[in-house]
């Protein structure tokens, strides 16, 4: 009580500094501000807490305690708050806060122990833990910055603890232990609700130039009237020390405005725009090309192996599932002949994947001489390994997937020479309907646009001062870009026209510059830009001589001595039989360059010979290169490319 006695003094001896306060009227340079009586605020505060007692324990706690009288600890404060002014010194408050309430008795008695034959001391401990919520509805005296509170402390008990051991030294209870009554729990017998006083002063320092955000130092101190504990005689005493941030609202009265000024009249707004490449000249038109490249290749279904190896080679592309789900041919258009043949698994597990009807007849082949002689299991795991790439990387069924292995392949190579073995260590792919796979097509569309940048130069020609503007660039159809800025007489914006989404016929490229000025009006200029679309396909089996278009056709392949005309064959043969429009111009048939060079002269001029023939065609036009080269001879399957026959024709 004494604590609470010296805070109301010194709340009394602080100074008078006028400030405005809550419920307040007052100027600040030449504005009018009025702050509203009611306040909000959170405090946070600490202090210390005393606990006056006459106890030996808790009600149904065992305790051999004489007396527990007095106990001290630290304490906290925080809460929130809210309070009216009456007029400028008197006024209501209500706080709400949770307090940390604990304290810490102890107390020694000095026994006689038989067991020890001698005295001895026993510390009693009792520590409390109180976590209490608190209400206090209080009356408030105001004078400036300096307040002083007081009223009722309506205390509701969350959490209430102890924790409680005697000790002995020295010695022992029963010659063991020296700690007996080591116990904890809830504290019993604690009241609902316990009433008690309490009273502070504070003293504001504003944050702002209104007033209405302060920061309040205050001390505070409290005092409960009732038992902590229904059973025992104990109350408590605390005081704390802190800070609250308050804060009301405000109303700001501006002056009144001053009298208008004469305006003299403005002149018109007005805009320029010009849109230009980077050399500086004016863009007239826009021009989309569309090309479409076209690309024709014959499929070798083979796979050539490593010699005593079932692994398959790196050269070969391999795939893992999620790359396979996004393989397109579109994409091989880039790669020359061999690039794309090395993608033939991945066309194969496309092909299969795409028709569910088809099936594959794999054939594992070894070389048939050397280490590999006759070695059909070596063979079956060549098979076995494409067909485990088409599963588990394509997710074809294995019912579609027919395995076979052969110690040579049907149509073998020459072993007399190391060419010929690698040749022949190959695996062979049959589709249930051969045509499929066969020939690859790939079309692909790409499209470009000249300018592909402009820079638009916009600017305010006449007018008030450029409040905020916008540059807009889109087709007929579509929008293209759109750009905003604050308070620029003059812009220069470079802008990226994307061809996907230009029009192919008809269209316009629209560029619009539309400023607005701080009077508010508006000026928009325009620029209708026309788009001129042009259309290019280029046939990479297509050349040029002089006027004439040359197509090539190279679509033939043949086994390793061969000069005779399969069924594959056949059908390209025909293809070119019912070409309307076209007239041949040459048929070359070609070898690689290994092996006897007599023989491969002689076989070169029959394989053009008998496609000659077939397409009854001038003799003189069909001649032989033994040592063709249209790919390279170091791998097998660029020498099986290099066996062909390449026929030409000038389109009439």
């Amino acid at each position: 009580m004494r604590v609470l006695i010296a805070i109301i003094l010194c709340c009394l001896c602080i100074s008078d500094h006028p400030v405005l306060g809550q419920n307040a009227r007052g100027p600040i340079g030449n504005e009018q501000v009025n702050i509203s009586p009611f306040s909000f605020g959170i405090h946070a505060l600490g202090g210390y807490n005393l606990h006056t007692a006459s106890f030996t324990g808790f009600k149904g706690i065992p305790s051999c305690c004489p007396e527990y009288s007095q106990a001290t600890n630290l304490g906290s404060s925080i809460g929130l708050s809210g309070s009216y002014a009456l007029n400028q010194h008197l006024g209501f408050a209500l706080r709400a806060t949770f307090n940390g309430l604990g304290g810490d008795f102890s107390s020694d008695e000095i026994q006689y122990v038989m067991s020890q034959s001698g005295f001895a001391t026993i510390t009693h401990d009792l520590e409390t833990s109180l976590g209490i919520a608190a209400l206090e509805p209080q009356a408030t005296l105001t004078f400036g910055r300096a307040s002083l509170s007081g009223g009722l402390w309506i205390v509701m008990p969350l959490s209430m603890r102890f924790s409680q051991r005697e000790s002995i030294f020295p010695g022992t209870f029963d010659g063991l232990n020296r700690i007996r009554n080591e116990l904890s729990g809830d504290i019993p017998f604690t009241p609902s609700m316990i009433f008690g006083v309490s009273a502070g002063m504070s003293y504001a320092f504003p944050l702002n130039r209104t007033n209405n955000l302060r920061v309040a130092p205050e001390i505070r101190g409290f005092a409960l009237l009732q038992e902590l504990s229904e059973s025992t005689s104990w109350k408590a005493i605390g005081i704390r020390a802190g800070l609250s941030l308050l804060w009301s609202d405000v109303e700001i009265i501006p002056p009144p405005p001053p009298p208008p000024p004469i305006i003299a009249p403005l002149p018109d707004l007005l805009t320029t725009m010009s849109v230009k490449v980077q050399s500086g000249l004016s863009v007239d038109s826009v021009v989309l090309t569309e090309r479409i490249d076209r690309v024709i290749q014959p499929i070798l279904p083979y796979v050539f192996f490593d010699e005593e190896s079932s692994e398959i080679p790196i050269r070969y592309q391999l795939l893992n599932e999620q790359q396979s789900t996004q393989f397109n041919e579109q994409a091989l258009m880039p790669l020359d002949m061999l690039g794309r043949y090395h993608h033939v698994l991945n066309l194969a597990g496309l092909r299969l994947r795409n028709d569910p009807s088809l099936t594959i007849t794999i054939i594992g082949n070894s070389a048939g001489a050397g280490k590999e002689r006759r070695n059909t299991g070596l063979a079956f795991k060549r098979a076995e390994k494409i067909a485990l790439y088409l599963r588990t990387i394509w997710n074809i069924d294995s019912s579609r997937l027919i395995i076979k292995a052969k110690g040579i392949p049907d149509n073998p190579s020459n072993n007399a020479y190391p060419e010929g073995i690698a040749e022949n260590r190959r695996v062979e792919l049959l589709f249930s309907n051969p045509e499929i796979f066969e020939v690859l097509t790939i079309m692909d569309s790409v499209l470009s646009v000249q300018p592909e940048e402009v820079t638009v130069h916009g600017n305010m020609i006449s007018g008030t001062m450029v409040d905020r503007w916008r540059l807009s660039m889109m087709t007929d159809t579509n929008y293209l870009h759109e750009s905003l800025g604050l308070h620029d007489t003059f812009i220069i914006s470079s802008l990226h026209i994307d061809p996907s989404i230009l029009g192919k016929h008809k269209d316009s490229l629209r560029f619009r510059y539309n400023v607005v000025d701080t009077l508010g009006r508006s000026h928009t200029s325009s620029i209708a830009i026309p788009i001129h679309y042009q259309y290019i396909f280029a046939d990479k089996t297509i050349n040029y001589s002089g006027t004439d278009r040359i197509k090539r056709y190279s679509l033939i392949l043949f086994d390793f001595d061969a000069a005779t005309l399969d069924d594959r064959n056949m059908r390209v043969i025909d293809a070119i039989k019912s070409t309307n429009g076209i007239q041949i111009t040459s048929i070359l048939g070609a070898t690689d360059p290994f092996g006897d060079q007599e023989r491969n002269a002689k076989l070169a001029l029959e394989r053009a010979g008998v496609v000659g023939t077939i397409l009854n065609v001038d003799p003189l036009i069909v001649k032989g290169n033994s040592t063709y080269q249209g790919t390279s001879n170091a791998l097998p399957e660029g020498r099986f490319y290099n066996r062909t026959v390449i026929i030409e024709a000038k389109e009439q």
